[in-house]
């Protein structure tokens, strides 16, 4: 074995999953560059690296150095010290003022940072403010330094250290060190595995209480990950003795502990995990408060007010809608429900111009941006997403709540199938006392993609005053997106027209994964753009069932990317991820600091190597991303159906494929269809497409909520 020690110069890649990394180390005093690869701990510009390894000669990048083992320090010398702070990593100091801070203190530099920050305003420009905030910025870029020392010593990935000590701050490795199986509940993106790797690493027992019972959190975790608020006790038993090894006195145990600290509540012989309980608890009882009280205006002639709201907008509503329109008006809460072309949007136009109710007095709101503004369009009024009308803040907090109600008396809330048990519990919270509540939505669609079921318990429940609109009207059935989306949800295969004249709905047979990529290029980048005007890559979103394997979302994006965005100027990898410069990317995280939430749509504009950032527009608005902040992003030149609830688009392909499995399944499809506005593509392989159509609806989410609003226990 040959040794190798040196500065690092540059960090030319780096894989946060693996470790691997290519690096450029500064050798000598004359300032000898040579290049190292291999699997090395975090490392920054400026670190003292020691390796162990041999010399080879790469055909294509000549010689390198590959090491077997890599060690790093902290900046050695003022050279690495100056090179360290100069590279971006502590926010706030470039490499002007990490040059004049090094050459004022020398090696002391350090000593001051962590001890004595204040005395950093001994050098020219820098305030005694901007001391205090360098100070704070040297001692977080420690602590996550430290972090992800101590994560990758442990055998984990250290990529996603910052998490974890924005969790903890200071405390973040006492806490670990005292209690792994923290890492699973208070950091996203942890779970059981990786606490309990890091557990076994510190030396926990395998048969520990601590573990059972972290096991068994992650077991009821599992199942409100999959829609469901509870889950059998058989069930869940199975699933822990699978994870940690648990007997039934063991299983027993972690129960109690955590029955004992009120984690979980059991009812005939099911499991349901706090929060989620409670919250099922409290929307039950308001409403059954709501159904009980009358309307928060007085007793008026509904169709009197609806024919003059007819009038003033220029529409005539069928005789269903207008039947259905004077039961909402003699509501305090009500669902209004309905398939595509039934006219939900004319009858809430409609029912917002006859309520007697000023626009101020008036919310709308939707789950998710797109939806939002799409609900403003149609009705020609203000809307905002529900975490914007609740006011959300960091943390998961809303400011709108008990004491602080939303200033309206009246709130309607689109795509309401996309509501959950958190928010539904957090927008009842919030609605003044005197207030009514209307939610509109397609409850055949897709439920919430997080836990419960809510429009359909609120239906299922018997109690809630329900309208269904059912009648599809003459100009939205001229439509085979329209007729093919009903056709799909009553588990019919969809029509095709024969002929040259366009249609919005076609379907196209894959023999392959080979083939559906070859296809779904040629119709995304070329026939598409040239038979309807569509831009490839603003108006085309590919829809699947799944994020993996060769049809899913990860590698539909890469084909896509390769077709439409073939020589980006630059790209960062975050993981398995990789985003290129141009690339159409997705938030698949709420974000109340920056104010964009899951689902929002954007193209990554610009990175920037020297701060490690990129820069996003989103809706017009330009973010700014810290590299380890891209988990909050993903490519979306193809997400899943899931991901596209409450937004709609000029045009789908929609790719369903044998390996989708257990996910074909008749909702997903139908709510795919309806994501389409002019046009709708079914790519499909084999009898994909007749599987997904015998394949049951969602509907087995196992919830409390209907039966609690019934009045059961």
């Amino acid at each position: 074995m040959t040794r190798l020690s040196g500065i690092v110069e540059r960090i030319a890649f780096r894989n946060e999953s693996s470790g691997w990394a290519i690096l450029q180390l500064r050798t000598d005093k004359a300032g000898k560059l040579d290049t190292l690869v291999g699997e090395a701990p975090p490392v920054a510009v400026g670190d003292m690296i020691e390796a162990e390894g041999d010399w080879v000669v790469d055909p294509s990048w000549g010689r390198q150095f590959k090491a077997s083992q890599v060690t790093a320090g902290p900046p050695a010398g003022a050279d690495g010290i100056a090179a360290y702070l100069g590279s971006g990593i502590v926010k706030g100091i470039g490499r002007g003022l990490a040059a004049r801070l090094t050459a004022h203190f020398g090696d002391a530099i350090v000593d001051v940072l962590e001890r004595e920050p204040a005395r950093l305003a001994e050098v020219g420009g820098v305030t005694p403010k901007l001391a205090d905030e360098l100070g704070a910025a040297w001692a977080e870029q420690k602590g996550v330094r430290d972090t992800m020392l101590f994560l990758h010593e442990h055998g984990l990935p250290a990529g996603r250290a910052k998490k974890i000590w924005e969790a903890y701050k200071e405390r973040t490795i006492p806490v670990l060190k005292r209690d792994p199986y923290a890492l699973a509940r208070d950091v996203q993106g942890f779970g059981f595995v990786s606490a309990d790797h890091l557990a076994e690493q510190l030396g926990v027992d395998r048969d520990a209480p601590e573990r059972h019972r972290a096991g068994l959190r992650h077991a009821l975790e599992e199942a409100t990950g999959q829609g469901h608020t509870g889950v059998p006790r058989a069930e869940a038993q199975a699933a822990l003795a699978h994870l940690t090894g648990a007997d039934e006195p063991a299983f027993t145990a972690a129960l109690d502990a955590l029955a004992g600290l009120n984690g979980v509540v059991i009812a005939d012989d099911v499991l349901y995990p706090q929060p989620l309980a409670g919250q099922e608890q409290r929307i039950a009882e308001r409403v059954r408060a709501l159904v009980a009280e009358g309307t928060p205006w007085p007793p008026l002639d509904a169709a009197a007010r609806i024919a003059t709201a007819e009038a003033a907008l220029g529409v005539a509503l069928s005789a269903s809608q207008r039947a259905a329109a004077e039961k909402l008006l003699a509501t305090r809460l009500a669902v209004l429900t309905g398939g595509p072309g039934t006219g939900k949007t004319t009858l809430v136009r409609t029912l917002l111009a006859a309520v007697p109710l000023g626009p101020d007095a008036v919310a709308l709101a939707a789950p998710t941006g797109r939806a939002a503004k799409r609900l403003a369009e149609s009705t020609e009024r203000d809307a905002r997403t529900l975490h914007r009308l609740l006011e959300a803040e960091p943390g998961r907090r809303f400011r709108r709540g008990p004491g602080r109600p939303v200033d309206a008396k009246l709130i309607v809330v689109d795509e309401a199938s996309m509501i959950d048990v958190t928010l539904m519990d957090a927008l009842l919270a919030a609605l003044d006392e005197d207030a009514g509540l209307w939610l509109v939505g397609d409850v055949d669609q897709l439920p919430s993609v997080g836990p419960g079921r809510v429009l359909g318990d609120l239906i299922a429940s018997g109690a809630v005053p329900v309208v269904r609109l059912e009648e599809i009207f003459r100009q939205a059935e001229a439509s085979l997106i329209v007729r093919n989306a009903h056709r799909v949800n009553a588990g019919e295969l969809p029509e095709t027209e024969s002929g040259d004249g366009l249609v919005d709905f076609y379907a196209v047979a894959v023999k392959d994964a080979a083939d559906a990529h070859d296809k779904l290029t040629t119709l995304v980048a070329d026939r598409m753009p040239a038979r309807f005007g569509l831009d490839a890559m603003d108006d085309v979103q590919v829809l699947c069932p799944t994020n993996r394997g060769a049809l899913g979302a990860r590698t539909l994006n890469d084909v896509l990317r390769a077709r439409l965005n073939p020589t980006p100027a630059d790209a960062v990898e975050r993981g398995e991820r990789r985003f290129a410069v141009h690339d159409r990317v997705m938030q698949i995280e709420n974000d109340y600091e920056r104010d964009v939430y899951n689902g929002d749509l954007g193209r990554l504009a610009r990175i920037d190597r020297e701060h490690k950032t990129v820069e996003v527009r989103i809706d017009g608005r330009s973010l700014t991303y810290r590299f380890d902040e891209l988990d909050a992003l993903q490519p979306a030149y193809a997400v899943t159906v899931h991901k596209s609830q409450g937004s709609e688009y000029p045009a789908v392909v929609i790719v369903l494929a044998r390996q989708h499995g257990r996910m074909l399944r008749r909702d997903l499809v139908y709510t795919g269809l309806t994501r389409a506005r002019r046009l709708a593509v079914l790519l499909v392989e084999g009898d994909a497409l007749e599987r997904a159509l015998r394949g049951r609806r969602d509907a087995r989410r196992l919830t409390r909520l209907a039966a609690l609003i019934e009045g059961s226990p």
